[in-house]
């Protein structure tokens, strides 16, 4: 009789750790609270429009690396699979300048030193790092076995990207003189991680390795998804995990919203915090999570506000993403001048009517969720809508030729709705120049049948992470 393993959550390390699983002959039950499997990875309809929480790129998806042999073998992706090559991460305009990061790094490099001869030196330092990092990362995504700093060490750029680890995106960008390159730099990247992790992005960006599969987040869902029911997986949804019971240090069995489930072995995926709080009751500690709740000031926790919304009129001259300076606003317990826009005009799935889906973001952390968490209900509905109205008149002050109509918002809470997400996070912890970088081995000491996977499991999260957490937990059940 094979060995019987309960998944607790149906987003992408659940699925992955699911379906490893019973390729190697396991019977898996996988359960997940929501109407359907995604967690964070997800999208919905508003109106008949197309709404994406996740995919703007996917790392892994270009053919012959670890990842994206992964993402294929559990049915996210195929040899079918169309995938969309946008020409850039993003386009920044500051104070009537444009700075582009093309995928084309030659080219964005000449761009930048006309725009500003006086940076040339730091800006072949830049475009220096991230083509070394790239091809770093080549090695990693093809070969488990490695060091990074063995790897980093002979470069040429060595001693810029080593001290990169220890700047934020702001501290960098101060290297610049021209205020258009400072705001770019400061802002490529969402959430909270130093500035390593941008060159990383940018490199795997320009390498073709993090593009979008066509259908964004729900097609590649429902995809995974179909692959583990043909082979045979229980998959329970509308199911609720709320109590993990412990017997002589096993889990037995885990009590939900439609009854107790028994089973050999436990694999959570839901958030840590939430797996030790409320599901072990606080008989249970990580030191690791303890240590990162007590610092997370300086691992931030990086989530976000989004604004989505119609828009019918010309896109053609507007770069997806597009960062703009705007009024300030606050949001949350945050004051920004800054919004990243994305209009979805180059998948026709987010389109309806000759109009396209576009967002806005804005950046939030553990003190803007506290914020909102504050707010009384009716209060709370007030500042959601004073926000919404704000940001998108900003926009159409920006885009007056563009007639745009709100369709959906999310904030911090509405993640941690969704998902049990602590703060209301889209990533980990981060890995900020004040932190420290960290991995979670899976296990909880004083439990030997039950293990943890996901994008909490290491520094940066991500869909990357939980994939490979996933993985990486499959094989360990297996080994055990």
């Amino acid at each position: 009789m094979s060995e019987k393993i309960i998944v607790l959550g149906a987003g992408i390390a659940g699925l992955t750790v699911a379906l490893k699983l019973l390729q190697s002959g396991k019977e898996v039950t996988l359960i997940e609270k929501n109407s359907d499997v995604g967690g964070l990875c997800n999208g919905y309809f508003v109106d008949g429009y197309y709404i994406d929480n996740c995919i703007h790129w996917l790392m892994g998806t270009a053919k012959g690396n670890n990842i994206n042999d992964l993402w294929n073998d559990i049915g996210a992706l195929s040899e079918d699979t169309p995938i969309i090559s946008l020409p850039t991460l993003g386009t920044f305009e500051y104070q009537g300048t444009k700075v582009t990061f093309y995928r084309d790094l030659t080219k964005a490099e000449e761009e930048w030193t006309k725009i500003s001869p006086i940076d040339k030196k730091a800006i072949h330092k830049f475009f220096s790092a991230v083509k070394d990092v790239s091809s770093i990362m080549n090695v990693v995504l093809t070969n488990e076995k490695h060091n990074l700093m063995d790897l980093i060490r002979p470069l040429p750029s060595f001693p810029h990207i080593v001290k990169s680890m220890k700047e934020s995106r702001e501290e960098y960008s101060k290297r610049f003189k021209h205020p258009t390159l400072q705001f770019a730099i400061k802002h490529a990247q969402t959430g909270y991680n130093n500035m390593f992790f941008f060159f990383d992005l940018y490199g795997i960006f320009s390498k073709g390795n993090a593009d979008v599969p066509q259908g964004g987040a729900l097609e590649m869902i429902k995809r995974i998804k179909n692959k583990f029911l043909s082979l045979g997986g229980t998959l329970l949804t509308g199911c609720e995990a709320t109590k993990l019971v412990v017997k002589e240090g096993k889990v037995t069995s885990v009590i939900t919203s439609k009854g107790e489930i028994k089973g050999d072995s436990f694999v959570s995926t839901i958030d840590p915090n939430y797996t030790y709080k409320v599901l072990l009751e606080n008989k249970y500690e990580s030191k690791l999570y303890n240590k990162l709740n007590k610092n997370i000031e300086k691992n931030t926790i990086s989530s976000c506000f989004n604004v989505y919304f119609s828009i019918d009129g010309d896109l053609s001259n507007i770069d997806i993403p597009t960062g703009l300076n705007i009024s300030p606003i606050k949001v949350g317990n945050t004051t920004t001048d800054f919004v990243l826009f994305r209009n979805y005009s180059y998948d026709n799935c987010f389109k309806k009517d000759n109009k396209v889906v576009g967002s806005l973001f804005i950046d939030q952390n553990q003190n803007d969720y506290n914020y909102f968490k504050s707010l009384s209900s009716d209060n709370y509905k007030q500042e959601v809508n004073r926000i919404c109205n704000e940001l998108l008149n900003s926009l159409k002050e920006k885009y007056p030729h563009l007639k745009i109509e709100y369709l959906s918002h999310f904030s911090p809470l509405d993640l941690e709705k969704w998902t049990n997400t602590s703060y209301g996070s889209l990533q980990s912890y981060s890995y900020t120049n004040k932190g420290f970088f960290y991995v979670f081995n899976g296990r909880t000491r004083g439990l030997s049948n039950l293990y943890m996977c996901g994008q909490w499991c290491r520094s940066i999260g991500g869909t990357p992470t939980a994939l490979l957490t996933g993985n990486e937990i499959a094989k360990l059940i297996n080994r055990d």
